[in-house]
């Protein structure tokens, strides 16, 4: 009898321990600068990650966010009759065959001035510690520690949402830009090596300051019914036609 209780008692403790503990993941990024104008500025990010690795990104004031569903990167935005998705492969592909982002030259983005990049050591952001760098200027002088990357193995979930975003080269960075990470920086292949390196800890004024684990609502990773086909989308992103008093059209 002994040994069958034990035997229960074992079978059950191990039944318990078996039972996976939610991986839910929530981090929250807040302005942290030392520039009066940037500490008015109440912005902040967020980024929610289920067990599956989908994610959800999401600026304040903003009217859409960024949904990683099953390794597809989505846009959604809110329309007149209710939420829609865009796949951001898509989006990429209207934007490369337009040839331009938001009115602006594939060209020309190509041949932004490269970003010179000043490792600065460790830095430590709250309780984690990442690699600092900052902004070599055009007049040699070296800013503010305004990048932070940790290899730290407890947040590479939000790192790994960061690095499938970092994928995309116009659609996506054309609004994380918002964060104003050194400007047009975003779209520089060193800054897009070092965000898919591991997770950020700060982003220009934006800097990690919570991180929960949480259970998040399964709904909050869900898509829109209305998803765009990419013909829709080419017609969504199709300029308005130019005043016809002018010839010249402006290209970018």
């Amino acid at each position: 009898m002994k040994l069958r209780w034990s035997a229960f008692t074992l079978a059950f403790i191990s039944g318990v321990i078996a039972v996976p503990a939610s991986a839910d993941m929530s981090a929250l990024y807040e302005v942290q600068s030392e520039d009066e104008f940037e500490q008015k500025l109440d912005m902040a990010m967020t980024i929610e990650i289920n067990e599956a690795g989908d994610a959800r990104l999401h600026i304040s004031g903003k009217s859409d966010y960024f949904l990683i569903r099953d390794g597809e990167v989505y846009a959604i935005s809110r329309g007149i009759d209710g939420p829609y998705a865009k796949k951001l492969n898509d989006l990429e592909a209207v934007i490369a065959d337009a040839g331009q982002a938001g009115g602006i030259s594939l060209d020309l983005v190509d041949q932004f001035t490269k970003i010179d990049l000043v490792e600065k050591g460790a830095v430590n952001v709250g309780k984690w510690k990442g690699r600092g760098y900052a902004e070599r200027g055009s007049n040699r002088k070296v800013g503010p520690v305004d990048l932070i990357i940790s290899d730290d193995e407890y947040l590479s979930p939000i790192g790994s949402a960061f690095a499938r975003l970092v994928k995309g080269r116009f659609g996506t960075l054309r609004a994380l830009s918002l964060t104003n990470l050194f400007g047009f920086g975003v779209y520089d292949p060193k800054v897009r090596e070092l965000l898919a390196s591991g997770t950020p800890l700060r982003l220009k004024g934006l800097e990690l300051s919570e991180v929960s684990d949480a259970t998040v609502d399964p709904e909050r990773f869900e898509l829109p019914a209305r998803v765009l086909s990419p013909d829709e989308i080419r017609r969504q992103h199709e300029p308005f036609e130019w005043a016809p008093t002018f010839d010249r059209q402006p290209r970018g």
